[in-house]
């Protein structure tokens, strides 16, 4: 991995969100185009299907729900 793609907020570990409403560690990031303009990152939980975001990824926010 390049140096320039390493330390992008995009390539950032996500391994420790879990779900907001069953709690869930089987999620995958969504590419939003308003997400992405935003510097939001949302993520889908493949167990229940809830969509949330991690608002304001770069200031270490809570993670919210849509």
């Amino acid at each position: 991995m390049s140096t320039k793609r390493h330390n992008s907020p995009w390539a950032a570990d996500d391994s420790t969100v879990k779900c907001t409403r069953c709690g869930s560690s089987k999620i995958f990031r969504i590419l939003n185009r308003w997400a992405f303009s935003k510097g939001v990152q949302m993520f889908e939980c493949t167990s229940c299907g809830k969509k949330f975001y991690d608002k304001g990824y770069d200031d270490y926010s809570p993670t919210f729900n849509v």
